[in-house]
């Protein structure tokens, strides 16, 4: 019968150069596409070049949704606190943990900053026995309004 035999040691650089045609083309169509996401549009619609104050911008807002992201956490800590038995030492812990977080940031987190510490010296209150739990539950309650 017919044999056929195929020498791909001759033909190896095609295949490569293929493949590597192939990644490109790829790489070039998914970042077309994050490209199309994040370009700033005017108000007509059409694409624009992105300025320097749109490039701050985003940077503020990226740093005030890390930020919001923090103290969401170290709420959602105290919340846990909350629910566990009276431990003074991991109370004082978290909340030296959250000075740090609430010492400076977003001036419009100001309020939640200030609220989220209150509200950890309360939960820490009432892990030493000094403040009735009722009181340290309200203050979280008020710290996750503001930071909604």
């Amino acid at each position: 019968m017919f044999e056929f035999e195929i020498d791909f040691q001759k033909d190896k650089g095609v295949i490569w150069a293929t493949v590597l045609i192939g990644i490109l083309i790829a790489v070039i169509i998914g970042m077309a596409q994050i490209g199309r996401g994040v370009t700033p549009v005017d108000d007509a619609g059409s694409p624009r070049v992105l300025s320097w104050s749109d490039w701050r911008l985003l940077q503020a807002e990226r740093a005030y949704a890390e930020e919001l992201s923090v103290l969401r956490g170290d709420a959602v800590q105290l919340v846990t606190m909350l629910q566990q038995r009276q431990n003074p030492v991991a109370a004082q812990l978290l909340v030296n943990a959250i000075a740090r977080h609430t010492s400076s940031g977003d001036p419009s987190l100001a309020n939640a900053r200030s609220a989220l510490a209150n509200a950890s010296l309360n939960v820490r209150d009432w892990a030493s026995g000094v403040l009735d739990r009722n009181a340290a539950i309200q203050s979280i309650q008020e710290t996750l309004a503001l930071l909604q």
